[in-house]
């Protein structure tokens, strides 16, 4: 059953058309991610659900569990369509602790939500409990790590008791080891609480990780959507190989096109004159360390420049690859 509703949502700044006719439904307790690149509309559908942007007005509705958010001369004001969310900026605000920093949006709408003092004590410490922040609550920002900033900010959002959590980007300031940590938190959370979430990212394995669904964007409008799993291994088009799967699109020496899918290789020490494709296995020209893997330039006679894959080393001598593509 539908739980978020957008129907032919409409959005422009100024001239220029953002969002137009962009329909999309959610089902209670998934996770989905808007993938794609920079100026594809992620923000700002996440801002139009938020209640941070006022959709055009000829545009359609926003529903949420069966009540409109907008359309038809209805908007209602963020601050009372009762969701969680997180920038990619921390906005952990500095004159606060971090106690008050998340039971200050409690207080705020503590008469909309029929809240007292005590409720608020009590929600404010089980967020920090659910983000593993318990004990930090009298520390300020300067005295927290990035990560933990962003626990606070996720800590603020959850106390909230949301509808629908939106986070926008909400990984991206973190190093690589963070990201990943916090990332799983994230899903835990979200599947424990089956809390409906969206998050706007540009890292596919952000998306490929966490969600139950994604859809791939390009200029406001969706160019595939599915399970992690499909859209990696079946992807419908070349947009979405070339973006999700890293693939590329190579061309031979008789001038014809073909796209490789980097993650279609095995390796040998031996190779023979042909590989899996029907043509001679690339030539390693470089390598680069990674820590759990390696990322191989790797060409052949039959292709203009060099095409760039990451694999696990196998073989101490350096292995050859040998690759299949998708015609």
């Amino acid at each position: 059953m539908t739980y978020l509703k957008i129907n032919a949502l409409q959005k422009s700044y100024g001239k220029t058309r953002i969002l137009e006719n962009f329909s999309l439904e959610l089902v209670k307790g998934e996770f989905l991610s808007l993938l794609g690149p920079s100026g594809s509309g992620k923000t700002t559908i996440l801002r139009c659900v938020a209640g941070l942007e006022t959709p055009d007005p000829q545009s359609g509705d926003i529903s949420l569990d069966g009540i409109k958010l907008s359309g038809e001369g209805t908007f209602t004001p963020a601050e009372k369509r009762c969701l969680g969310m997180v920038f990619q900026s921390y906005a952990v605000w500095p004159h606060m602790n971090v106690f008050e920093n998340v039971a200050f949006p409690l207080r705020t709408n503590a008469k909309r939500l029929s809240i007292d003092a005590a409720e608020i004590k009590k929600r404010t410490l089980d967020a920090l409990n659910l983000v593993r922040l318990s004990g930090y609550e009298r520390r300020y920002a300067h005295e927290l790590s990035g990560g933990q900033q962003q626990r606070v900010a996720l800590a603020r959002a959850l106390a909230m008791e949301p509808k629908l959590l939106l986070l926008d980007e909400p990984l991206s300031n973190l190093d690589a080891l963070l990201r990943e940590e916090l990332g799983s938190e994230i899903r835990k959370l979200q599947q424990s609480l089956n809390l409906t979430t969206i998050m706007v990212t540009h890292d596919q394995k952000e998306a490929l990780s966490l969600s139950d669904r994604i859809v791939v964007l390009d200029h406001g409008k969706i160019e595939a959507q599915g399970s992690p799993e499909l859209l990696y291994s079946s992807p419908p088009s070349r947009f979405v190989a070339e973006f999700l799967s890293g693939a590329q699109s190579l061309k031979l020496a008789s001038g014809e096109e073909r796209l490789f899918l980097p993650r279609r290789w095995r390796e040998t020490d031996k190779p023979s004159m042909a590989g899996v494709s029907g043509f001679p296995p690339f030539r390693i020209v470089s390598r680069i360390y990674l820590g759990k893997e390696y990322e191989y330039w790797a060409e052949n006679r039959f292709f203009s420049g060099n095409v760039r894959f990451c694999v696990r080393e196998k073989h101490d001598s350096g292995p050859s690859l040998q690759l299949e593509y998708d015609s």
